[in-house]
């Protein structure tokens, strides 16, 4: 796939010049060689086994932390302390260890040292660890490097945190926490592996890293880090499991590594504590994950980065660089050369726009240059800059994607530089340019036959017996970027045809939204639906009519929303005129749609249920069935109208400021289609000042419309229906509209329009929720 456009020339001379920079600045200024094994000063012989990778309960106090920490803190410098397995043991068991500098602890094959399930152990504070609440970040490391020069973890053994397994005292893993986090939009407190800070020349040796419950390895303001052979190894659903995140941190080398895990493979971040600069990543594997990864933190500045022969096989994302107006900074100088990509749900993803935080902390991405890339297997493509002033700068030299369809790539104000070899991947889009040399050819794919291989793991110590989690196949959208999307169209479009679960965690969503997948959830994260909002500003006269304003439209069937606003904001910056104003919050034209806990707000054309196919040329047709219930509806002209067969049970209808008004305006076009709306027990209230609303007038000359029980306020004009178009149409002789034990000032019956109706109590059964719906019993769904 190659999409065509226009490029300008660039001579050859410059282009290689562009090519060259990155390559010879962007890497660990150090001489990284193979690391060596020191000399040992004392060797710790493994007490404890576990049959089936569990200790037996009584094994779970015996730790081993004081022992090992003794012989650390009386190691000299230069030196390793040794834990060795032998026949009738090859587990440690340990709480917090602090390294001490330029000591190693070198853990031989076979032996595997198990992080507590004790909480308690890791507390920074009482009760700190082990919990989830808005703070997080309650727990001390399992193994913490704190200004310890020249220190390492070394050896073919193994340090497992069992984040799988339960918590002692609790029922919960630390993978539990991370999850029930995610969903209710807080924040878990579980141990990270291992934490580096300001400890140069820090290294990692042939070990196998696994089950974390939280980041494998952190290194920050550190100078001079080696990661080289180092396995890591945890499950893919295992929430915020980072392999090696270096952050403000310079010369940083990991090298020869295998890692899958549930997070990002690797993510270089730079944030208030200073910049991120001269790092090689070579020669690694990655497997499960979120990729090579640059952000979301780059305010401290991000540059002189070397990323060469990677694989990657199965993430989800492949080459990533993310930050937003909150956290951005200026990122340069990132070479990609000779990465291979596998079933890889977004090779590139590329973005400035990774939340939608404001701020004025703008990233900036320059001189980033894919060299000899090749994405073997389809996926999404994202290279998205902040705005035309802050384009992203990037350069394309042999860069192939196999199977790609235009519509899976994504590019927006984004500069390219086509380099001297030119591969099929060379997107377009607004904002966005291309140069390409004067002397350029056509490019060979990158050979990466025998690369994709499968994980190394590492025999001989026992796995700790971690209950996986299981596969959430619900989404979760977070504004602030902690969920997998930050737009709800994201989550929409990346769902499978036949349905899903999407939670959206607090925060405000502006855009539009389309969903025709049938089967599809919304779920807000709040209790409050007012802390969940989508919102968009289009009106009928932007948006080329009514119908094409709607912030939300829900054309598939089955859905479900509970705890969102839908809104549209159009007549916060505009005036409500008589033409052209009418502003959508929601259109639902999908059958079985149901809505729980809901706002809906606007003012003229509030609500749009309808149906796809009825209109005067389509009798006869079966219209969508909807319901709406314990939800708020705002508005004050025609704000709830459409074709669709709908009941609102227990619901607040709410008239907005306005010169008198309508809440509805039903759209049944013929007298035998089975069409209406039904309110039930619920109650209209109304801005101060509002008078004279109407309950209804008819938009097709079958209008149907019943209130059942329903409170209503005083501004409720005594006659309750109006024609459409008084002296112009003559529509109320033929139209439904309804009421029975009305109730509240606005509810006296003897000055009803006589067109109207007062139903009998038996006449009300009709309009039972399961009968009208046609049998269907949408209270019963959960």
């Amino acid at each position: 796939m190659s999409l065509r456009f226009s490029v300008r020339l660039l001579p050859a001379a410059a282009c290689a010049a562009l090519l060259l920079a990155p390559l010879l600045f962007g890497q660990d200024t150090r001489s990284v060689s193979e690391p060596r094994l020191p000399p040992v000063c004392g060797v710790l012989d493994a007490r404890l086994s576990a049959p089936g990778g569990r200790l037996p309960a009584a094994d779970e106090r015996r730790l081993d932390t004081a022992r090992i920490q003794t012989a650390i803190d009386s190691c000299a410098a230069g030196h390793a302390v040794e834990l060795r397995a032998q026949r009738s043991g090859n587990v440690f068991l340990a709480g917090p260890i602090r390294l001490r500098g330029g000591v190693t602890l070198l853990i031989d094959k076979g032996a595997v040292l198990f992080g507590s399930r004790d909480p308690r152990l890791y507390d920074l504070s009482p009760g700190s660890c082990g919990v989830v609440d808005r703070r997080g970040h309650g727990c001390k490391p399992l193994i913490l490097a704190d200004r310890a020069p020249g220190s390492a973890i070394m050896g073919d053994g193994t340090i497992d945190g069992r984040g799988g397994e339960s918590l002692l005292g609790q029922k919960l893993t630390w993978w539990d926490l991370a999850h029930i986090a995610k969903i209710r939009d807080l924040q878990q407190s579980c141990f990270r592996m291992v934490v580096v800070r300001h400890s140069g020349n820090f290294v990692l040796y042939r070990i196998t890293l696994r089950n974390s419950p939280n980041f494998h390895v952190l290194v920050q303001q550190t100078d001079g880090f080696t990661a080289w052979g180092v396995r890591i190894d945890t499950p893919r659903t295992a929430r915020n499991t980072d392999g090696i995140d270096p952050a403000s941190s310079t010369n940083v080398s990991i090298l020869h590594s295998w890692i899958s895990d549930g997070d990002d493979d690797v993510a270089i971040k730079a944030g208030g504590l200073g910049p991120a600069t001269h790092m090689t990543i070579a020669d690694d594997h990655f497997y499960f994950g979120h990729g090579m990864s640059v952000g979301s933190e780059t305010n401290g500045g991000v540059s002189a980065i070397l990323v060469r022969n990677l694989t990657i096989d199965g993430a989800d994302n492949g080459i990533r660089i993310k930050s937003d107006r909150s956290r951005g900074g200026l990122v340069q100088d990132i070479s990609y050369d000779d990465v291979c990509m596998r079933d890889v749900k977004n090779p590139i993803l590329m973005t400035s726009l990774y939340t939608t935080h404001a701020g004025d902390l703008l990233p900036e991405y320059r001189h980033i240059v894919l060299k000899d890339v090749h994405i073997a297997t389809p996926g999404r493509i994202t290279l998205d800059g902040l705005d035309a002033d802050h384009r992203l700068g990037l350069t394309f030299d042999n860069v192939f994607a196999d199977g790609i369809r235009p519509e899976e790539i994504r590019a927006e104000d984004a500069e390219i530089t086509l380099g001297p070899r030119m591969g099929n991947l060379v997107p377009s889009g607004q904002g966005v340019s291309a140069t390409r040399a004067a002397a350029s050819r056509p490019g060979t794919p990158l050979d990466c036959a025998g690369r994709f291989v499968p994980f190394a793991a590492t025999a001989g110590a026992p796995n700790s017996a971690e209950n996986v989690p299981s596969a959430d196949h619900a989404m979760y959208v977070a504004a602030d970027g902690t969920g997998e999307f930050v737009s709800v169209q994201q989550a929409v479009n990346a769902a499978p045809a036949n349905g899903a679960v999407i939670h959206i965690a607090p925060g405000v969503y502006r855009g539009s939204v389309t969903i025709d997948k049938p089967n599809m959830r919304l779920v807000g994260l709040d209790r409050d639906p007012s802390k969940v909002i989508l919102v968009d500003d289009k009106s009928a006269g932007s948006a080329g009519g009514t119908l094409h304003s709607a912030t939300v439209k829900v054309r598939g069937d089955n859905f479900l929303a509970e705890g969102i606003t839908f809104e549209n904001d159009w007549n916060t910056t505009h005036p409500q005129l008589p033409e052209g104003s009418q502003a959508l919050a929601l259109l639902v034209t999908g059958d079985h749609a149901i809505f729980r806990d809901v706002r809906v707000l606007g003012n003229q054309d509030t609500l749009y249920v309808g149906s796809r196919n009825c209109s005067p040329d389509a009798e006869p047709c079966a219209p969508a069935r909807q319901y709406f219930t314990h939800c708020y509806i705002a508005g004050n002209v025609d704000f709830i109208f459409g074709d669709g067969k709908a009941v609102f049970d227990r619901c607040e209808i709410h008239s907005t400021s306005h010169h008198g008004g309508f809440i509805t305006a039903q759209a049944k076009h013929y007298s035998a289609e089975d069409s209406g709306f039904v309110f039930r027990d619920c109650r209209l209230t109304a801005d101060p000042g509002v008078s004279g609303v109407y309950l209804g007038r008819p938009w097709r000359s079958y209008a149907t419309v019943i209130f059942l029980n329903t409170q209503m306020g005083g501004f409720i004009a005594p006659a309750a229906w109006r024609e459409w178009h008084p002296g112009k149409t003559q529509r109320l002789k033929t139209a439904c509209y309804a009421e029975y034990r009305s109730s509240g000032p606005g509810a006296d019956p003897s000055q009803r329009e006589p067109w109207s109706h007062q139903l009998k109590a038996s006449q009300t059964t009709a309009y039972a929720t399961p009968k009208f719906l046609d049998g269907w019993k949408p209270e019963a769904r959960r």
